[in-house]
């Protein structure tokens, strides 16, 4: 029986072809193939190196390659070398079908594969071809390799700005920067694809980490464009908002509160740190006051007080009933078991051959009316290669003499079972 237009997804019919590795352009394949696009993933005979990610010193033990998970759940793939000489024949045949061709390798590589966008519209002038880069289109720095802890997070300034960078030891998140791109390339497919309908033509699309990491810290670098006096750095004790810095309660749980409308917002403070008398006192009673020497410093060592005299849950519950915004510095185990993100979807369970069923991160658009199709799991590396080119015409007697020869692998057949953390 055939499928519903909308139990085959949104996107149903649309065939993505993506030649890209790590995470900012596959998370685009990945919403893609979550609305009902067929992706073929073009994997190196190795595999995608964000296959390998959780070996990288410093991440999460764990045997099974969980960074590759959440960005290709979903797709088809296809191991395959795009230098070897017959692989161009291959590749031609799936750009002909394709509707979108998603790619971040550097120009000069794809130049030298015969991937570039002037030769694959003269193959499919239908084509959308979207281009993930590191650095942009134009300029001395095209083809140096682009990743987001250094192209988005320290090139916008954004890193120089949050954290104390002497000796500071910690993780600005593998992807964080990566993924905000991703959906940003995201919108653009997308309006190339409405763009087509309207004229019957491709486009070239493109978003970098360098211009999506600008666009995140916009506000402050408007400030600078315009020639903003920007304020120095205070150590905590001499803070310009009591509300601007982290607070540890009793059960040593970090925290922090925000408070945007001072004038409505400080009586509530005070009811929910049991100190209603400040929002009268004369030293503190108004922004102007609190703002005078010392007096921020002085809130902040009050606070401290009185927060270290109870557990965290008490806090939430005084915090919550004073309508005072705050959030827990969550851990992982916080995150995974919030119910506000399960009440919302944000998390999807899967059935892997390898790791059983479980619950990953769902790519985070809802459409109403529209709903994800069926979740697959991540393929494993080439286990659609046969099926692929069968698919596009070539017999078996040539696929084993492409295999042969190293041009395509297979590798079909899954792990047995991982039996949690290693």
């Amino acid at each position: 029986m055939a499928l519903s237009s909308q139990e085959a997804g949104l996107l149903a019919g649309v065939r993505v072809l993506e030649a890209a590795s790590m995470i900012m352009v596959p998370s685009v394949g990945a919403v893609l193939a979550d609305y009902g696009a067929q992706v073929i993933k073009l994997e190196p005979i190795e595999g995608d190196l964000n296959r390998r990610g959780h070996q990288i010193p410093g991440m999460p033990i764990h045997a099974y390659e969980y960074c590759f998970l959440p960005d290709n759940r979903g797709k088809r793939s296809l191991s395959i070398d795009l230098k070897a000489p017959d692989a161009r024949a291959i590749v031609r045949r799936l750009v002909e079908g394709a509707d979108v061709f998603l790619t971040n390798h550097r120009p000069k590589s794809l130049e030298s594969l015969g991937l570039g966008w002037a030769e694959l519209q003269a193959i499919n002038p239908r084509l959308v071809y979207a281009h993930g880069t590191g650095f942009g289109d134009a300029g001395d720095e095209i083809d140096k390799p682009g990743f987001d802890s250094v192209s988005y997070w320290s090139r916008s300034g954004m890193e120089a700005n949050m954290f104390p960078t002497d000796g500071w030891l910690g993780s600005l998140g593998y992807g964080t920067g990566d993924h905000p791109t991703g959906m940003a390339l995201l919108s653009a497919v997308l309006l190339a694809l409405l763009a087509r309908e309207r004229s019957g033509r491709g486009t070239r699309v493109s978003c970098s980490l360098l211009a999506s990491g600008a666009w995140s810290n916009s506000v402050m670098i408007q400030a600078k464009l315009l020639g903003a006096r920007f304020l120095e750095r205070r150590p905590r004790e001499d803070a310009r908002s009591f509300t601007s810095v982290y607070y540890r309660a009793a059960d040593r749980r970090l925290f922090k509160m925000v408070v945007v409308d001072t004038r409505r917002d400080w009586p509530k403070v005070c009811r929910a740190i049991g100190r209603p008398d400040l929002a009268d006192d004369p030293r503190y009673a108004t922004l102007e006051q609190r703002l005078k020497e010392g007096r921020m410093g002085e809130l902040v060592r009050i606070c401290d007080r009185i927060f270290a005299g109870q557990p965290m849950p008490y806090w939430q519950r005084a915090l919550e009933q004073a309508d005072v915004l705050y959030s827990v510095v969550a851990s992982f185990d916080d995150v995974v078991a919030d119910r506000q993100m399960a009440a919302n979807g944000v998390f999807v369970e899967i059935d892997d051959p390898v790791l059983g069923r479980v619950r990953s991160v769902d790519t985070p658009l809802k459409i109403e009316g529209h709903p994800k199709v069926t979740r697959a799991p991540a393929p494993r590396l080439g286990e659609h290669s046969r099926a692929i080119l069968a698919e596009i015409g070539l017999g078996e007697q040539e696929i084993d003499a492409l295999a042969q020869r190293g041009v395509v692998a297979d590798h079909a057949s899954p792990s047995a079972p991982i039996p949690g953390p290693q």
